[in-house]
């Protein structure tokens, strides 16, 4: 799946990458040659720190389909969610299918049943070929206690470890079944206080996770979401973690959309792009001070779903949605709390997934999407899938973590006058083992001197313009070789350094 020799560009990036020059043309500007300087000190790294959410569900996609599972080994996760998020509220596991009689959200009212697609005999084929461990998410809202822990026995009868559970999905969203469960987050402190004292006796091995609320929405008002972590997180006695689901929009307003039909599928000025390409780091900021503040020093917290959500803007597929999404990705790795996060989608469409299910990927039901989006290749990567296959290739079994600034890059500006830097670098160890992700989030070519401590290895390098719609392995330029002393970052671009 991946390109060989030193540079494939296609036909079409390099159109497009020439037109966005022309129309904007900041993006060929020279820049002066900055030095990467360490932020602190390293830090220590769970070694199954990523993995994905399997949601299929939607999809239905086989998961002992050989080009599917060749294409999950790419993307090098720790772990995958199994069953998912919302439909494990509602999972019967011995069926592999929802429960008899369960009052399913409208968007799994109309879905059927494909035998033998999501059972856990169905999923062993994944984990194994990714070398990934499961996240069980148990479903408290419509079965037992006994028939969980019989699920999880079950799992490892099957040789599938039990070492992370989920205790459910979004219970603090105001749902009729969810208040009908737990009418309160203390209701639900009091159950999963239960559930997981129960779990650990079973499996003592095992970390388990309570639901915490994500970062509530500013425009939301609902009692329960807005108070849900101040009454749930004083009450948990026995988990050891806490989950939060992190999303976050383009930071750019209906009203400023501009479709085009011309050789762009839409035209943002580069100032629109920066705020686009800021909101992971405004969000990031927002998390910290909102979400990450309030759990614990000794508590775990889990993201087990993140991404960009904005149903106003054509973005899903684009590449400056895989480049935002890679720095989300790395920004989590800042906060010691946080042990453990899944990107949500695995496989899908354009609009979540890192893995295209069918050649309709930018067929995006609800949202605004791309004009004359190309088709999709199956089992291909999307711009989300082509970015963070370079980050799970630098993440995968490293224990610590260090952060790395570029004084002299260029000054971004994102919503509301938020600042970030052009350049952002992550390095990763194990031992000897190194390696390093550094993104240019600009229009014009920032050329660095690295450090002693990334002075020489092997690079590889994707970049695009930033409205690129990646629908297979020929929509980006890739580059690779050996690097010493300096290396030149395009515009738009994420690089990986694997150092000796």
């Amino acid at each position: 799946m991946r390109e060989s020799g030193v540079r494939v560009p296609s036909r079409a990036a390099a159109a497009l990458v020439a037109l966005w020059s022309v129309l904007y043309p900041a993006a060929g500007a020279a820049a002066e040659l900055s030095s990467l300087q360490a932020v602190g000190r390293p830090r220590a790294l769970a070694a199954d720190y990523f993995g994905y959410n399997g949601a299929n569900l939607l999809y239905r996609v086989d998961w002992t389909t050989p080009q599917f599972l060749q294409t999950l080994a790419l993307l090098r996760p720790s772990t995958l969610r199994y069953p998912a998020g919302t439909e494990a509220n509602y999972w019967d596991w011995r069926k592999g299918w929802f429960a008899a009689g369960a009052d399913l959200p409208p968007s799994y009212r109309g879905i059927r049943p494909k035998v033998d697609t999501n059972r856990l005999e169905d999923i062993r084929p994944a984990l194994k070929a990714a070398g990934a461990k499961p996240l069980f998410v148990v479903n408290m809202l419509t079965s037992t206690l006994e028939e969980q822990l019989a699920m999880l026995r079950r799992a490892e009868g099957l040789g599938m470890p039990v070492t992370h559970v989920e205790l459910g999905n979004e219970y603090y969203i105001g749902q009729r079944d969810h208040k009908a469960a737990f009418p309160s987050a203390r209701d639900y402190a009091l159950e999963a206080n239960r559930w997981s004292a129960a779990i650990h006796r079973a499996f003592p091995k095992a970390k388990v996770a309570a639901v915490g609320a994500s970062v509530v929405p500013e425009q939301a008002s609902d009692p329960r979401w807005t108070g849900w972590n101040r009454e749930l997180l004083p009450r948990l006695r026995s988990a050891d973690a806490v989950t939060i689901h992190h999303y976050y929009s383009s930071g750019i307003g209906d009203t400023q959309f501009k479709p085009s039909r011309e050789a762009l599928p839409v035209r943002y000025s580069p100032s629109e792009v920066a705020v686009v390409l800021g909101m992971p780091f405004l969000a990031w900021s927002k998390l910290q001070q909102n979400g990450l503040a309030l759990v614990e020093p000794d508590r775990e917290v889990w993201i087990t779903e993140y991404n960009l959500f904005d149903q106003g803007q054509p973005l899903p597929g684009t590449w400056m949605h895989g480049l935002g999404l890679a720095a989300a990705t790395l920004l989590f790795t800042e906060d010691p709390k946080i042990t453990l996060i899944q990107c949500h989608a695995l496989i899908g469409n354009a609009l979540f997934a890192s893995v295209f299910s069918s050649e309709r990927g930018f067929r995006l039901a609800g949202f605004t999407s791309p004009t004359e989006a190309p088709a999709t290749v199956p089992f291909a990567l999307s711009a989300s899938g082509r970015a963070l296959q370079l980050v799970g290739d630098a993440l995968r079994g490293m224990t610590d973590v260090q952060r790395w600034t570029a004084p002299g890059s260029p000054t971004l500006q994102g919503r509301g006058g938020f600042a970030y830097s052009a350049v952002a670098a992550w390095s990763f160890g194990d031992g000897p083992r190194r390696e390093a992700v550094l993104l240019n989030l600009s229009a014009g070519a920032q050329p660095l001197a690295l450090p002693a401590a990334l002075a020489n290895g092997r690079f590889e390098q994707l970049s695009g313009a930033p409205l690129t719609l990646v629908s297979d392995s020929a929509s980006l330029n890739h580059n690779q070789g050996r690097f010493a002393g300096k290396l030149d970052l395009p515009p738009y671009s994420i690089t990986r350094l694997s150092l000796p």
